[in-house]
């Protein structure tokens, strides 16, 4: 249980301090990355 407390600490530090200092893109929201993924898999299908 501590490991899993430390390991997700150092992540959400990790992860404010480059979106503080880095200019990272806002990730879409889940519906529309679901809908890429849609359209990726049926692009790729076999007919």
């Amino acid at each position: 249980m501590l490991k899993f407390l430390l390991t997700f600490g150092a992540g959400v530090y990790t992860g404010i301090y480059i979106t503080q200092n880095y200019e990272v893109p806002r990730v879409d929201e889940p519906g529309k990355l679901l809908e890429k993924a849609k359209e990726f898999a049926d692009q790729y299908k076999k007919p």
